[in-house]
């Protein structure tokens, strides 16, 4: 019985040191990848600025080479460009207030004439209207509104389109 209490009081005086040893050790690697991560941080870093400063001085030196005259020529088309782009944006807006207003204007058929009611046994299509829609509405099947209008394309309904429903 001694031995067994002797056993396990030495495995439980091994156990915070293993625990200790193994806590220092993942200590030591973080240490270790937080050096290497500042070391990179700091790499990057310096290139970057190396980079700025590349980039400003070619563009001093680009600067210094460029041709007056040519300047002042691209500012000349500049200029030139951007008054054309002023005077197409003004003459689209007006097109797109032409468009509105033909847009909101009463719905014609192709003779001029306002479209018809429907007649007996007919149904004008109205927006968002589809076949199955107004098959439901006028309680008949899909099938029948299909064989009463067998030229009738169910993809390319148009609004004001009559159909046969009786």
């Amino acid at each position: 019985m001694e031995n067994d209490s002797i056993s396990s009081t030495s495995s439980e005086s091994k156990l915070p040191l293993i625990v200790g040893v193994l806590g220092f050790a993942l200590g030591a690697a973080g240490l270790v990848l937080g050096i290497k991560a500042k070391g990179a941080a700091q790499l990057a870093s310096d290139e970057a600025a190396l980079a700025k400063t590349q980039v400003s001085e070619l563009g001093a030196q680009l600067a210094s080479k460029a041709n007056a005259d040519a300047v002042a020529s691209l500012q000349a088309d500049l200029a030139a460009t951007k008054e054309q782009t002023a005077k197409n944006e003004a003459e689209l807006q007006a097109a797109i207030v032409a468009l509105q207003k033909v847009a909101a204007a009463p719905k014609a058929s192709a003779s001029g004439k306002s479209a018809a009611p429907a007649g007996p046994g007919e149904y004008v299509v109205a927006k968002g209207d589809n076949l199955g829609s107004i098959a439901k509405k006028n309680g008949i099947s899909l099938k029948a509104i299909q064989d009463l209008n067998p030229g009738v394309n169910p993809n390319r309904l148009q609004i004001g389109q009559k159909l046969k429903v009786k």
